[in-house]
């Protein structure tokens, strides 16, 4: 991993597809469906599924900041063991790491 953020040099080196990357998610954002919190559990759940553990650090980062609890973040990592228990190994102890950053 280089010591710098993964997103910033992808958007140093990338800037028109970050750019775009960004406005759709903030559209997707402002869909309206969802509060913040729920937006967030899901991300998470969805990045654990897929092992993603930079977009993970990302979310479980934002969800902590938000004041959203280590246990209904671990909640919502652990649903991607409905999809096998190797898809969600990851995300414990990446949250508990980050929990423990942010006492």
């Amino acid at each position: 991993m280089p010591d710098r953020n993964v997103w910033e040099i992808f958007s140093k080196e990338c800037p028109g597809v970050s750019e775009a990357y960004m406005k759709l998610s903030q559209a997707i954002s402002a869909h309206g469906g969802l509060d913040e919190k729920t937006r967030l559990l899901i991300l998470i759940g969805i990045y654990s599924t897929t092992r993603d553990p930079v977009a993970l650090r990302h979310f479980v980062g934002m969800a902590l900041k938000a004041g959203i609890p280590k246990k209904q973040i671990e909640s919502a990592a652990l649903l991607a063991f409905n999809t096998g228990v190797t898809n969600a190994e990851l995300a414990i102890p990446l949250i508990e790491e980050m929990a423990k950053k942010q006492e």
